[in-house]
């Protein structure tokens, strides 16, 4: 049960990352943006797979769709520069996340 928590979690913290960088108004601060979504979309992608396989595509795609509404609220909420420190908080939660998540051990 932790474990998919964890994998779910995870993955609608990336998918924040994602939909709030691409809300981003400010062509500076997108290229602030760069790192967290690059490990976003790569770290997520290959999470998303194995969450699919493991606990379901339904659970996975509802974690993914968990994230897009904060974001598109906040982006229209916040100004850019505090866009951007949310985005990098929850990229920093969302790596502690997987990283826990990852440590759990393989299904067989």
């Amino acid at each position: 049960m932790t474990e998919a928590f964890d994998y779910l979690a995870t993955l609608a913290l990336f998918s924040f990352v994602v939909v709030g960088s691409a809300r981003m108004r400010h062509d500076m601060l997108l290229l602030a943006c760069i790192p967290p979504v690059f490990v976003a979309m790569v770290m997520g992608f290959t999470m998303a797979l194995y969450a699919g396989d493991a606990f379901g595509v339904a659970p996975t795609c509802i974690a993914l769709t968990c994230g897009v509404p904060p974001a598109w609220w906040l982006s229209r909420r916040l100004a850019n520069r505090d866009l951007l420190i949310a985005i990098y908080l929850t990229w920093a939660v969302a790596l502690v996340l997987a990283l826990m998540a990852l440590s759990f051990p393989d299904r067989v």
